[in-house]
C-alpha cells in the first residue's frame, strides 16, 4: 500500500472516515456531510468529486470498495473475498458499458468501408473502355438476367486480361487495373450502368 505522505489532505481525510468491511459501508452523502463538518468543501458537485477521490485512492493501492445493495456505500475491504466481489462487479459493469462501444465501432468501420468503396468505384474513361472491350454479344443475356454474377465474371476477365498483358506478374497487373479504377465494386457499378443504358 502507498505511503501516507503521497496522499493529499482530502484523500487522507476521506480514508480516515471510511470503515473497514462491507458492514461498515458509508453512503456518499454521509461522507460528504462529515467532510463538510470538518471544513472540507468538495465544490459544486460533491458526489462526483468524492468519486474522483475514491478513484485516486484506488490508483494509490487502497482497496476502496463500493456496494450497491442494502449496505450501499464506500468501505475499505477487510478480506480478499470482499475485494474480489467488488472487482468482479466492476468488471461486469465495464463489460456492459463496452457493449455499445463495440457496436459503434462496427458502425464506424462500416462508414469507413463504404467511403473506401465509393472511392474504389471511381472508374476512368480508359477503365470503362477496357471493361467494354471484354463484353461480347453472347454476354448480353447473362448481363441482363444476372448482373451481379456477370459483374464478378467481368472483373475476373479483366484480371486475366491484365495478367496476360503484364506477363502474369500479379502485382503490376492489379496495380494497372487499380490505376484505371477497375475493381470488383467498379465492375458492379459499370454493369449496372450498362443494364440501365
Amino acid at each position: 500500500m502507498t505511503a501516507t505522505e503521497q496522499l493529499t489532505i482530502i484523500e487522507e481525510t476521506v480514508l480516515s472516515l471510511l470503515g473497514k468491511g462491507k458492514v461498515n459501508a458509508k453512503p456518499s452523502r454521509q461522507i460528504i456531510a462529515e467532510l463538510q463538518s470538518l471544513g472540507i468543501d468538495l465544490g459544486s458537485d460533491p458526489t462526483r468529486e468524492l468519486r474522483e477521490v475514491m478513484h485516486q485512492l484506488r490508483l494509490k493501492g487502497f482497496p476502496i470498495c463500493a456496494s450497491n445493495d442494502a449496505l450501499s456505500g464506500y468501505f475499505i475491504a477487510e478480506t480478499p473475498d470482499e475485494l474480489w466481489d467488488y472487482i468482479s462487479r466492476e468488471i461486469d459493469r465495464l463489460r456492459q458499458q463496452a457493449k455499445p462501444i463495440a457496436v459503434l465501432k462496427r458502425v464506424y468501420r462500416q462508414w469507413v468501408n463504404e467511403g473506401v468503396q465509393r472511392k474504389l468505384t471511381i472508374i476512368t474513361e480508359e477503365g470503362r473502355k477496357f471493361l467494354s472491350s471484354l463484353i461480347f454479344d453472347e454476354d448480353i443475356k447473362a448481363l441482363n438476367h444476372a448482373p451481379e454474377r456477370f459483374a464478378q465474371k467481368l472483373y475476373s476477365r479483366a484480371v486475366l486480361a491484365a495478367l496476360k498483358e503484364h506477363n502474369y506478374l500479379t502485382e503490376p497487373a492489379l496495380k494497372w487495373l487499380r490505376q484505371m479504377g477497375v475493381t470488383e465494386e467498379a465492375a458492379k457499378e459499370f454493369v449496372k450502368e450498362v443494364c440501365q443504358g
